[in-house]
């Protein structure tokens, strides 16, 4: 036999949605998280790589400029040592060798990948190899010949101008890094914007989805808090009429409990018989315009419940003298035995009443325990108006 499925409680149907929004939030929140992160760390990346490559740029065009300086300090020692002779020019000429043979060599590494660039930088290591060399030897003939000959040494290389291939070399190498440079700078700049405006994606796309969350979420406490008072007054109302059950009315009683009032018993006539005949559809029916009878009868701040099958409790509140009592009970038996059509038939029934007053501050159950009685007795006795008992 297939197991029955129980209805969702009220308090179920309310967590669900609380819950739907609950794992959205994980989903959506994990969600950002990831695609946020990919794409910071995508733009990221693509910004370091743009910024090493603008430095690899700088660091070629320092080499250049070492170069170019080594090759000149070489060259004045030289000239410097022709004029005075001084062993220190001599050092400074081979150190300036050396300086200038490395940073070609290290320039020959940074542009190796750069096509044109790395030819020029092959032929300007070569031209470098060759003045160095130059500047050795020289060296090397002003220790052992003297001045003169080191003038004889320098004279034909200052009249071919021997390091005009250098320099050229150098300048087209410079202005291709310098392009070059112009070039990565400007991809850094805009790899730049992107991760700015990645970053500023994910922030907004939090933002939002916070708003959304808070506003999602506030709607739903709203409803929640709706629900619950919808909750709450269907628990303190009888599903079939509508009025006040047994809980409700023991509550809302103690607010009037040291005021006057009279409580009022009633019990429907006959009323089995409605069901045996017409069937519970139909003795339903009956109880429900019955109290609607009832609320029609009585005022707003006087209270309605229905205690059980066919019996009622009315509180009538400021209610204090026993005649008043009386028209009041007149008026709720009159109405009630009003016809009633139903689909099948229509039909009339009674009512027997009892009440009791209080001056205030008696409880409810005992009100009701005097008030149950003489309803009893009028049942039972058949008296023109139902039996009053008062409380001193």
């Amino acid at each position: 036999m297939a197991a029955t499925r129980m209805p969702a409680s009220p308090a179920n149907q309310m967590l669900r949605p609380i819950a739907r929004v609950l794992l959205l939030t994980q989903l959506v929140a994990l969600f950002l998280v990831a695609a946020g992160s990919a794409l910071l760390v995508m733009t990221a990346s693509r910004y370091q790589s743009a910024s090493r490559w603008v430095q690899h740029t700088y660091e070629a065009l320092d080499e250049i400029a070492t170069v170019r300086t080594e090759v000149l300090r070489g060259s004045l020692a030289l000239r410097n040592y022709a004029i005075s002779p001084e062993a220190a020019y001599l050092a400074r000429t081979r150190a300036a060798a050396r300086n200038a043979t490395d940073a070609s060599q290290r320039l020959e590494v940074l542009v190796q990948d750069g096509g044109t660039q790395a030819g020029r930088a092959f032929a300007l290591r070569a031209e470098v190899a060759e003045l160095v060399g130059w500047m050795s030897s020289s060296a090397v003939i002003a220790e052992r010949d003297g001045q003169a000959a080191l003038l004889a040494s320098l004279r034909p290389r200052v009249e071919q101008d021997s390091a005009k291939v250098l320099r050229e070399l150098l300048a087209e190498i410079e202005a291709q890094e310098r392009l070059l440079l112009q070039t990565r700078s400007n991809e850094r700049a805009a790899e730049y914007r992107r991760l700015l405006v990645g970053a500023g994606m994910v922030a907004g796309a939090f933002s939002v989805f916070l708003i959304w969350s808070v506003v999602y979420a506030s709607s739903l406490l709203r409803r929640s808090k709706a629900s619950i008072q919808g909750l709450k007054e269907s628990a303190d109302l009888d599903p079939l009429t509508g009025l006040l059950n047994r809980r409700a009315l023991d509550e809302q009683f103690e607010r009037h409990y040291e005021s006057p009032l009279t409580v009022v018993a009633l019990d429907f006539d006959n009323f089995k018989a409605v069901n045996d005949a017409y069937g519970h559809e139909a003795g339903d029916e009956v109880l429900r315009v019955s109290a609607n009878r009832l609320r029609r009868e009585c005022r707003d701040n006087d209270l309605i419940a229905r205690v059980g099958g066919d019996e009622f409790v009315l509180v009538l509140t400021g209610v204090s003298d026993v005649e008043a009592a009386r028209r009041v009970c007149g008026r709720l038996k009159q109405a009630i035995r009003a016809p009633i059509q139903l689909q099948a038939a229509r039909v009339q029934i009674g009512a027997s009443m009892g009440f009791e007053i209080s001056p205030g501050g008696a409880m409810l159950k005992d009100l009701l325990a005097t008030a149950d009685a003489a309803a009893y007795h009028e049942k039972f006795h058949r008296k023109a108006a139902p039996l009053a008992l008062v409380r001193n």
